[in-house]
């Protein structure tokens, strides 16, 4: 079955053309070329600047190889005379490049060379989306042009082997798609000539010094490292240490996995843990507890000291829960669990039944296995004999916790919001999608020292704001002022006059706009998708644990604190489950990002989740520590396990 996804290619207009005839000019049309398919627009006679507005569609054959393919827009003038074609210039567009037909502005595109003798100038004007509306048809060709022969000195044989090699060029960009550029392990060097040996080898000046140093530390242990003075009085332990854990791919010794016995699952960067995993399902027939004949039923799990309760229902004796309970096997202190159901009472809530399970012989599930069906155990009393009702209750071991993480966040895009007024004075706007809200333009008189009238105002959308992504001039506009206030009708019907004021409105996407601190940034792409460079890498983070948290709140008469760490990067921002009254907790989290620029940094916060307090709290989380890692730091294929320091940054009042 065919994919309904298509690549729509607006065609809008070109300009600065170089002229190819004896009078000055150029006959232009555009031919787009993309996934097999090929299109063309009609001819412009004698226009340097033609403008073509014309659309076309093409089908997307594989959508999942959609980044590795290549659109390609030739300019040519055509030549009646000869019956032949002039190259005028190209634009070659990535697949990373292509967005959705929200995102879609138009773009001028500097024309490029095809050959080193070409002489090419001027830009075309290209609106590149995705869409999938059923809808639309492709495009069918116009009469081919491929007879007419090509007049361009600058064409030479070497430019045939570019469709052939197609498929050698997307094994290339995957190949090099997840690759950072720093100073070479030569021992790395040679496992990955190794192991891509297709790949074209790419020599680096390592001086001598510089690869003795490297060779050396590969024998060394794991050690301490310094992010400080060696003569500097900081205590060792709030330095960088590198540690050496078991994690989900095997043990990591020295940067490299070694991998164990056991198969790896995909959340190789964190430690295995084991949680026991109770569903309350639901309950069917309980008996009657008060003189109206039914029950107020809950359920309360229990394993020891802990303990978990699901909601009551009134009046219910076919009770539906579908709540599920899990406890962490290293802090089980009792090898048997209690499901017990209660009535629920204003004084005391009485015992209705339970059904107790043996933690030894719950099963193991290993993923990506499927979760074990619930199953209908009988209820019975404080003696262990059998009374009437059932519970249906699902119990299941897996065999890591991984799997259970909290959401990803993606942080909206700011764009620049310009506009500008009969007074030639630009006035510059962070706005933020989605774009929900209104740019709210008031004309005021200044009729005296603190007192000034409103003339009139204008309310425009934002989402009705034309955007930009290149430096071409937004038109202007006449926007009508409309009063702020109810006036009477009378009066309006006198008033002959309507103000108006004149705006050059618009939202630029061709730059980045800093939310963050410019020496920790994080993203230093523009706003407009089309701009984006394909990702040079992917970076894996593992969240293990901490240790040695401070106390944050007080909870029966002792020190605690219910922890979550936050990770951000990019566009992208995670947030950890909350571990209750832990000092030390561990998360093992995994997530992943695209890195598009090194120079960039992985900001991992970690808060105190002051929603869990006691009554009277301020309800603010707070602030623990974070720590920083910068992306150049990094090298490719290594696995850093290191303890790192929560920076705190204090404020002190003077």
């Amino acid at each position: 079955m065919m994919s309904n996804i298509k690549l729509a290619v607006e065609v809008v207009s070109a300009h600065n053309l170089l002229p190819k005839d004896e009078h000055g000019s150029s006959s232009a049309f555009v031919e787009l070329c993309f996934d097999g398919q090929k299109f063309r627009t009609t001819i412009k006679e004698k226009d340097l600047n033609p403008v073509w507005n014309e659309s076309f569609y093409f089908n997307v054959s594989d959508p999942s190889n959609l980044h590795y393919l290549t659109l390609d827009a030739h300019v040519y003038s055509n030549v009646r005379a000869t019956n032949s074609r002039s190259f005028l210039g190209k634009v070659c567009l990535t697949g990373n490049s292509f967005v959705l037909h929200s995102d879609a502005v138009v773009l001028h595109y500097p024309l490029e060379k095809r050959g080193i003798f070409s002489h090419v100038r001027g830009e075309l004007g290209l609106k590149v989306y995705i869409t999938d509306d059923a809808s639309i048809k492709s495009s069918t060709p116009l009469p081919a042009v491929e007879s007419l022969s090509t007049k361009d000195p600058g064409l030479t044989h070497a430019e045939a082997p570019m469709v052939h090699s197609m498929t050698d060029t997307v094994s290339h960009k995957i190949a090099e798609r997840h690759t950072f550029h720093h100073l070479p392990n030569p021992n790395h060097q040679q496992h990955q000539h190794q192991n891509h040996s297709s790949a074209p080898a790419i020599s680096h000046h390592v001086p001598k010094y510089v690869a003795d140093e490297m060779k050396a530390s590969e024998t060394q242990a794991p050690k301490l490292v310094r992010m400080y003075s060696a003569s500097s009085s900081q205590p060792v332990d709030y330095a960088l240490k590198e540690t050496s854990p078991f994690l989900g791919g095997g043990r990591v010794v020295g940067g490299r996995v070694i991998h164990g016995d056991k198969t790896a699952s995909t959340y190789d960067l964190v430690e295995r843990m084991y949680f026991l995993y109770v569903r309350v399902v639901k309950a069917r027939d309980l008996p009657a507890m008060d003189i109206t004949g039914s029950l107020d039923p809950f359920v309360e799990v229990r394993i020891g000291n802990y303990r978990g309760i699901t909601k009551h229902f009134d009046k219910k004796q076919n009770p539906e829960w579908n709540q599920v309970f899990a406890f962490s096997r290293e802090r089980m202190q009792a090898s048997v669990l209690e499901v017990v159901i209660k009535d629920k009472d204003l004084v005391k809530d009485d015992f209705v039944g339970v059904t107790r399970f043996d933690i030894n012989e719950v099963p193991l599930r290993v993923p990506p296995d499927s979760p074990l069906a619930p199953e209908w155990y009988r209820l019975q009393d404080k003696k262990g004999e059998k009374i009437k009702g059932e519970l249906m209750v699902c119990n299941s071991t897996p065999a890591s916790s991984t799997v259970i993480r909290s959401k990803v966040y993606h942080a909206p895009r700011l764009w620049l919001g310009l506009f500008g007024a009969l007074w030639n004075e630009d006035l510059l706007f962070v706005a933020a999608e989605p774009f929900e809200d209104h740019l709210v333009l008031s004309v005021e008189d200044h009729v005296g020292p603190g007192k000034d009238e409103i003339i009139g105002r204008v309310i425009i959308p934002l989402s009705s704001v034309e955007k930009r992504a290149d430096d071409r001039i937004i038109h202007s506009r006449w926007f009508n002022l409309e009063k702020p206030v109810a006036v009477d009708v009378d009066q309006l019907k006198k008033d002959k006059f309507s103000s108006r004021i004149h705006l050059r409105v618009c939202l630029d996407g061709g730059y980045h706009v800093l939310d963050e601190s410019t020496h920790y940034s994080s993203d230093l792409r523009p706003t407009a998708k089309q701009l984006w460079r394909p990702p040079i890498g992917i970076l894996e983070l593992g969240i293990l644990n901490a240790v040695g948290l401070h106390p944050m709140k007080t909870r029966d008469g002792r020190g605690t604190s219910d922890t979550y760490c936050v990770a951000k990067y990019g566009h992208k921002w995670v947030r950890t489950r909350t571990l209750i009254d832990n000092l030390s907790p561990k998360y093992n989290e995994q997530y992943t990002w695209e890195v598009f620029d090194p120079a960039t940094v992985l900001t991992v916060g970690v808060f105190d989740n002051n929603q869990l307090g006691e009554k009277g709290s301020s309800g603010k989380d707070l602030k623990i520590g974070k720590v920083r890692i910068r992306i150049s730091t990094l090298e490719t294929g290594r696995v850093y396990t290191h303890s790192y320091p929560l920076l705190v940054l204090l404020s002190y009042r003077s």
